[in-house]
């Protein structure tokens, strides 16, 4: 060993080759849930061996099932190696790969016989597990499942509306500006906090805004969601809310928010029309479009609901329930936010990319996104509402890309990407 070690230093023991071994044999294919059977075994001179086999227990799947094998195997009398009780019982126990183990084997054996091959032991063993299996098998019936096919009718749109998700608020910016936004989605916690009242009502004031729900709903912050949802729209005009999960949705399925529209986030995974028609009818008025959709997916769809697409913006890779910064800079537990206070962080790669990472200390999520800006021009994709993700870009960048959008192109360069368009799912 070397080091510098000293007698009384602590040893720690990283590996095991018991430990792991035994660890592989878990995740190495073998059955380790096994069947309990109890066996009779009948060896008689001059007769066939026979053997009766039954679940040893009553499991729900092997109720008045049992196997009886009558074998061609003729015992003789023995000369000099009589077969024992103790023999019988070691051959027919090796059940190996077998979902199946005897707990009980009785022998009823004559004195001094012999079987001439004890192979056939084994082959009569084998005979019965698997006609006991396949008795049990026969029980389990496939039905096919009749799907109808619903009949969808195409909707053409020849410029889909505009959607803009802010994902962050900016205080010195002038939101009265934006140009040819038909609804605008802000993140709940910003109307926790009154520093942004002002922002909030310049955008409320002149388009239809909506709530954008968490994608991680921590079970924490269920009350403080609430009293921030409820302060919302008490204090704004609210038009809907964007659902990031299942689980937010039922939070939101109650009366006193059925006159509110509601949108399925990208995170719903809407990859056809049947899970576009599902998310409608429990109440979705919209649905966002997986973006892993190719060109030609999102064109075969016809569901009636209407379609919303990503055309713009950074899309999260990951999203954690776990500070990056405030571990590492020490800031934790007592956040003062000074993460937000013009700095910017980001994740680099071995190729050199950058990924940018943003904590959010609403729930102590950090969401980590990809180094290029996805662009996709909408032309032709038969949408109702091409979304645009703002992160970083002011409000002349927001406006000349919502120009880009609307004219039917995309943003070229290399700092763009267009996602999965011309890519397999």
């Amino acid at each position: 060993m070397k080091g510098n070690i000293s007698p009384g230093d602590k040893i720690f023991k990283i590996s095991s080759k018991t430990l792991s071994d035994s660890a592989a044999v878990t995740f190495s294919g073998k059955e380790f849930r096994k069947v309990k059977l109890s066996c009779k075994i009948s060896v008689k001179e001059n007769k066939p061996v026979t053997v009766f086999v039954k679940p040893d227990r009553e499991y729900e799947h092997y109720k008045n099932v049992s196997v009886t094998i009558e074998s061609s195997i003729i015992p003789i009398k023995a000369i000099n190696q009589p077969i024992t009780k103790e023999k019988l019982i070691s051959q027919f126990s090796k059940t190996n790969d077998t979902p199946f183990e005897f707990a009980k084997i009785d022998i009823d054996l004559d004195d001094n016989l012999y079987i001439p091959k004890i192979s056939e032991i084994n082959a009569l063993r084998r005979e019965a597990l698997e006609k006991l299996e396949e008795l049990v098998c026969r029980k389990f019936t496939r039905v096919p499942i009749k799907v109808t096919s619903r009949n969808f009718k195409n909707k053409k749109h020849i410029s889909p509306k505009v959607s803009l998700y802010l994902t962050s608020i900016d205080e010195t910016f002038d939101y009265s500006l934006l140009e040819e936004v038909d609804r605008v989605y802000i993140p709940l916690k910003y109307f926790a906090s009154s520093k942004y009242d002002k922002c909030l009502k310049e955008i409320n004031s002149k388009l239809d805004t909506y709530i954008y729900m968490p994608t991680i709903h921590n079970e924490n912050y269920t009350n403080l969601m609430y009293n921030t949802i409820n302060k919302a729209l008490s204090n704004y005009n609210i038009s809907g809310f964007v659902a990031s999960s299942i689980d937010s949705f039922k939070t939101m399925k109650k009366p006193e928010f059925k006159k509110y529209d509601f949108i399925a986030n990208y995170t719903f995974n809407v990859f056809n029309d049947y899970s576009a028609y599902e998310l409608s009818r429990i109440g979705m008025d919209t649905v966002t479009l997986s973006p892993e959709l190719n060109k030609d997916d999102i064109k075969n769809l016809s569901s009636e609901v209407d379609k919303e697409l990503i055309v713009y913006g950074r899309i999260k890779l990951m999203s954690t329930r776990y500070c990056l910064l405030g571990h590492s800079n020490l800031c934790y537990p007592t956040c003062t936010t000074k993460c937000k206070e013009n700095h910017k962080y980001y994740l680099k790669d071995r190729l050199g990319f950058l990924f940018r990472v943003i904590p959010d200390s609403f729930q102590t999520v950090t969401t980590i996104y990809n180094s290029k800006i996805l662009s996709i021009s909408p032309n032709d994709l038969d949408i109702d509402y091409a979304r645009i993700n703002i992160l970083d870009e002011n409000i002349d960048e927001i406006n000349e890309v919502i120009r880009t959008v609307k004219a039917g192109k995309r943003l070229e360069g290399q700092n763009y990407t267009n996602g999965h368009m011309n890519r397999d799912v």
